[in-house]
């Protein structure tokens, strides 16, 4: 390795926080190219992750730091949502000691996943990957935030947005009584936040739960809500097994056993 190599490593890894992947497309961007990626990683320098992925040698890479490389390196709309989400935001009903170890990923349309990021046990969490279609493609970023964990910036959905996401989950990959649960912890949510995404939201199914719930444990954030601009569909709609019939919101749901 010559003189010039050794010192463009060493600018390079000074500019990198702890704890990231990093793609050689970042690499690149910051003068490294792929043989030089190589060269570094027989050079204890680097080590690698995965086709066109690295870390620092000796690194403890986090699921955090894979998905920030992911969103801020790559560039894929890829997103935390769902309970997920409420968990980092600390908005879910229950949030677990040993931290999280199970994320749910969003994307709104196709979007090819590395597979070092896919591969399983590959990282201290495991991920759930849903492509869903709540918004149009004009609308794919709303209700989107940026925020630090553990140091790393990722983005994730507001709890408006999450609660939506948890719904649209229900019932094949969310159960009604958990989603009831934690929709009931949100009494602070944006009135306006709402109403820009439920007027925006394609999901008949996720739209109807949601008003449902927000009446049943009587959100106060619900009266400024104008439900003339939002679009309801027309006709049933069966959740589940169905059980109890709520004709308001011309729904089928699941009976829930109260405690």
């Amino acid at each position: 390795m010559t003189r010039f190599e050794r010192n463009k490593l060493n600018e390079v890894i000074t500019q990198i926080p702890q704890g990231l992947v990093l793609t050689l497309d970042w690499l690149k961007e910051h003068g490294v190219s792929s043989k030089l990626a190589w060269w570094y990683v027989q050079s204890r320098w680097l080590e690698r992750v995965g086709n066109e992925a690295y870390k620092k040698y000796g690194d403890e890479v986090s699921w955090v730091g894979a998905l920030s490389a992911v969103q801020n390196q790559l560039h894929l709309p890829l997103h935390v949502g769902a309970k997920t989400a409420l968990e980092l935001l600390g908005q879910a009903h229950f949030i677990p000691m040993q931290g999280i170890k199970r994320v749910s990923l969003f994307h709104g349309s196709m979007v090819k996943v590395p597979l070092w990021f896919r591969k399983p046990k590959a990282w201290d969490a495991e991920f759930n990957i849903y492509q869903v279609s709540l918004f149009q493609e004009d609308d794919a970023h709303l209700g989107m935030i940026k925020r630090a964990i553990d140091g790393v910036d990722v983005y994730l959905s507001s709890p408006e947005r999450a609660a939506l996401e948890i719904l649209y989950l229900v019932p094949n990959k969310q159960s009604f009584e958990e989603a009831s649960k934690l929709i009931e912890t949100l009494t602070q949510l944006r009135p306006n936040h709402v109403q820009n995404l439920l007027e925006k939201c394609k999901s008949i199914k996720a739209k109807r739960l949601f008003l449902y719930l927000a009446d049943k444990f009587q959100h106060p954030w619900l009266s400024k809500v104008d439900l003339s601009k939002v679009n309801l569909g027309h006709g049933n709609r069966v959740i589940g097994e169905g059980g109890d019939y709520h004709p308001k919101y011309q729904l089928s749901l699941p009976k829930i056993v109260e405690e």
